[in-house]
């Protein structure tokens, strides 16, 4: 880390009244949204700049990706800003330009895609920057250009797609990198082109969508790879525009967004394809345009961002706006949400790409800090009882008009 990243630490206290009141409030129906970060970045010399990406913890520490700052950041539940990684990349030689999605996995290791330094890096919890995968990919005649999206899986294994290179990859905790896809896709004519986002299940399934080949792809653990949706999207109608953002929740339901036909889907295991959310939105006059890269929780709830806002759709189809452009409401905008996050607690995270910032919306149970297990567990029992009481540019070219074009 550049010697600016010790520069200054800044502190966003999020107020422990605050704290209290969603723990007496009872019902969770009326999301309290707060920026989490601005322009500013860590209220140093390192800012915030075109953010995308945005990744949360086990312990609800936030990741978040400044494409044009050329940096990360980590917000902690204490509201410490930290950046983590800067343009130096590694320190090494390894530079990090552009970069564009971040993952974090259960040992609390960070990674991050450059999109035009064509790598990716790991930052351990200490602090230890890693160059993972570079252009040359596989070093088997694999490349890999223009890295997008990211994922790492509960063993360890980190997946990177290469949006210029038509490809993805896995890396394994040893560091031997596999190509599991290439333009050929499933290898029987249908085709993947421009990668931009990953996701992988429990089971070590990876998800590929392919935003100009309009379609995703399913890579099982041995190599197996099926197309699970098209250009044609469910079939009945509404078809599937750009293939930009995947996810997939705790019954291995995939969801993929398409980014110009304003829509969502999902396929459940069995193969059958329900689109979830269409351009209308919330059917009350808040509408959904150019959906970019989506999340799913452990429930089935799908979270998408929109032009300016961003939706929550429940497994039974309820479709809510959990954030628009007003932002917090205090006078911090969202414009052009690129990445939506979840956290255990069902909490939403969102990235404003011209807004430059991030905003936490907790729709789940209260955010509390997470200084020890045990305080941890004692905090969260007393506001229970008290509840009771009370009843850089990416090479993608993203713009605010949607997905973007090589």
């Amino acid at each position: 880390m550049s010697e600016r990243a010790a520069a200054g630490l800044r502190t966003r206290r999020w107020s422990a009244v605050l704290g209290l009141v969603f723990a007496l409030a009872g019902s969770r129906a009326n999301a309290q949204i707060a920026e989490i970060i601005d322009a500013t970045g860590d209220g140093g010399e390192n800012i915030l700049e075109a953010p995308i990406g945005i990744a949360v913890d086990g312990l609800q520490n936030v990741y978040v990706v400044g494409s044009a700052s050329d940096n990360v950041f980590k917000i902690a539940p204490t509201g410490v800003v930290t950046e983590i990684i800067d343009a130096t990349g590694d320190g090494a030689g390894s530079a990090l330009d552009g970069p564009f999605a971040v993952a974090v996995g259960a040992d609390g290791n960070v990674y991050v895609t450059g999109n035009a330094s064509d790598n990716a890096f790991e930052i351990t919890p200490g602090g230890v920057v890693t160059e993972i995968i570079s252009l040359t990919g596989d070093n088997a005649g694999n490349s890999l250009a223009g890295p997008a999206g990211v994922a790492v899986d509960a063993s360890g294994n980190v997946y990177v797609t290469g949006f210029d290179s038509d490809n993805a990859f896995k890396i394994a905790p040893g560091g031997a990198t596999t190509e599991i896809i290439d333009a050929s896709g499933d290898g029987a004519g249908n085709g993947l082109s421009a990668p931009t986002s990953i996701a992988v299940d429990d089971t070590g399934n990876v998800y590929v969508p392919g935003q100009f080949s309009s379609n995703a792809f399913k890579i099982t653990p041995g190599g197996g790879v099926t197309q699970i949706i098209d250009a044609t999207g469910d079939g009945a109608g509404n078809p599937l525009g750009q293939a930009v953002g995947v996810a997939v929740d705790g019954s291995g339901n995939v969801f993929v967004s398409g980014g110009t036909s304003d829509n969502v889907f999902e396929i459940t295991p069995g193969g059958q394809i329900t689109e979830i959310i269409d351009g209308t939105g919330d059917g009350q006059g808040n509408l959904l345009s150019g959906p970019l890269l989506i999340a799913a929780d452990a429930a089935g709830n799908a979270y998408v961002p929109g032009g300016s806002n961003a939706f929550k759709v429940t497994p039974s189809g309820e479709i809510t706006q959990i954030i628009d452009a007003t932002g917090d409401g205090a006078g911090n905008p969202l414009a052009f949400g690129y990445q939506v996050a979840v956290d255990r607690l069902g909490n939403a995270y969102v990235t404003g790409y011209l807004s430059n910032n991030a905003f936490e919306i907790r729709t789940g149970a209260p955010t509390v800090p997470l200084l020890s297990p045990g305080g941890a567990l004692a905090l969260l029992a007393t506001l229970a009882v008290l509840g009771a009481a009370s009843a850089r540019r990416p090479r993608l070219r993203a713009s605010p008009s949607g997905p973007g074009t090589r």
